[in-house]
């Protein structure tokens, strides 16, 4: 969620306390910057500094420790704000970090599931070098500063920027990121997770081409065992992946999906490289699964039979079949082995695509592979069962709060 501008520092933006020992307030001017000293806005456990002192950022309505310099806004959600800002706190160079800040999170249900999902798996996930990474949690309750705050190593970019600017592109960058794409997915399927909004501008681009994989919000646990009573199927909604990168199981068929829904989302990566575009831009469902066929072809009817669903027979059957198109035509300046990569990820079929794993096997890699890139989740498969005890607001406010707390314990 992350919107990358170029990172500026207004002095303008800050005006932090010189004399700390002088009691401070909210400033209720029309200035940026104010301080605000024991503001009593966090529960004891989850203060993130030891001074009282607060950087008030009235712009986008953060209220920070007083080590941190705001510099700007780097992006407005419908689930909160981003700023960049200085972390000034220690001796050595200060550093630069990303706050995001989860606004409306205590009052709305879905916001509460979503923040509390998101730190899990950050916190899970967390020392992959292609993952993003959380650095500090903090819970503000005085309003209208109020929020959850992650401080986050900031990352220059996303990688849709990146696409759609004029840089231009060789094969060896082409593999290089989608190789460090790869091995952060490997990472996150080895925990049975599955990411679904895998994308573009949820993968941050370093101006050294570090990519790191962020937005964990609709990310869920597949693992069997941890389903409990509530049945072992996931629900499939249309609301699981942004429709560009969406696999056409998602829309076609209402059977259990798996992680080659975010291979196809790959597959969808790989071919925005070298389009730069994205390839399926489809205005609805049955635009993209229109926008597929043209590429794709038609499927065959086993694999509309696999679909399981009235829907997959009805689009196909009103349609004349479509003769698949060659990648040399798609993208004529592409290599062969990014066409049979991209035969194998973009198929109809979720069973006939590669996991991570065995596509960073494939020849595109051949000359970049480093085992120790790609290690495997070493804390095993990610229990999500504490979702069976989201039966209330109250529980999930106690959830976040305990999920806030153990991150701090372990820093």
């Amino acid at each position: 969620m992350f919107t990358s501008v170029a990172l500026q520092s207004n002095p303008n933006l800050i005006n932090q306390a010189q004399n700390k020992s002088k009691p401070a307030i909210y400033s209720n001017k029309n200035t940026d910057v104010a301080d605000a000293s024991s503001p009593g806005t966090l529960r004891t456990p989850y203060t993130t500094t030891a001074s009282n002192i607060r950087t008030i950022y009235q712009k986008a309505n953060f209220s920070t420790p007083g080590n941190f310099d705001i510099l700007q806004v780097l992006g407005k959600g419908s689930y909160g704000t981003v700023v960049s800002a200085i972390d000034k706190n220690g001796s050595g160079k200060p550093r630069r970090l990303a706050i995001k800040k989860v606004t409306n999170i205590f009052a709305r249900e879905i916001l509460l599931k979503r923040a509390i999902r998101e730190l899990k798996f950050l916190n899970f996930f967390r020392g992959h070098k292609n993952i993003v990474s959380i650095v500090d949690l903090e819970i503000v309750t005085e309003k209208p500063y109020d929020g959850l705050y992650c401080y986050q190593e900031l990352v220059e970019y996303d990688l849709a920027r990146v696409i759609h600017s004029t840089v231009q592109f060789s094969e060896f960058h082409i593999r290089h990121f989608l190789y460090q794409i790869l091995c952060g997915l490997k990472y996150i399927h080895s925990a049975e997770v599955v990411h679904r909004d895998l994308k573009p501008g949820n993968i941050l681009c370093s101006i050294n081409g570090t990519l790191k994989i962020c937005d964990f919000g609709l990310a869920r646990g597949i693992a069997q065992r941890h389903f409990g009573t509530k049945g072992a199927e996931l629900s499939i909604t249309n609301y699981v992946a942004t429709r560009w990168y969406r696999a056409p199981e998602l829309i076609l068929s209402r059977k259990k999906y798996t992680k080659a829904i975010d291979m196809w989302a790959v597959g969808c990566i790989l071919a925005e490289f070298y389009g730069r575009k994205p390839i399926f831009m489809g205005q609805d469902s049955l635009h993209q699964i229109s926008e597929i066929l043209e590429i794709l072809g038609t499927p065959p009817r086993p694999i509309i039979a696999k679909y399981c669903s009235t829907r997959s027979w009805e689009i196909f059957s009103m349609r004349n079949e479509v003769k698949k198109r060659s990648w040399s035509s798609v993208y004529p300046f592409s290599c062969n082995h990014a066409h049979e990569l991209l035969n194998a990820l973009l198929d109809w079929d979720p069973d006939a695509r590669p996991t991570a794993e065995t596509a960073l096997e494939h020849t595109f890699f051949v000359d970049l592979r480093n085992s120790e890139e790609e290690p495997i989740c070493p804390h095993g498969t990610f229990d999500f069962s504490y979702e069976n005890n989201f039966t209330s607001m109250t529980a999930l406010r106690e959830c976040l709060y305990d999920e806030v707390k153990a991150f701090k314990q372990q820093v």
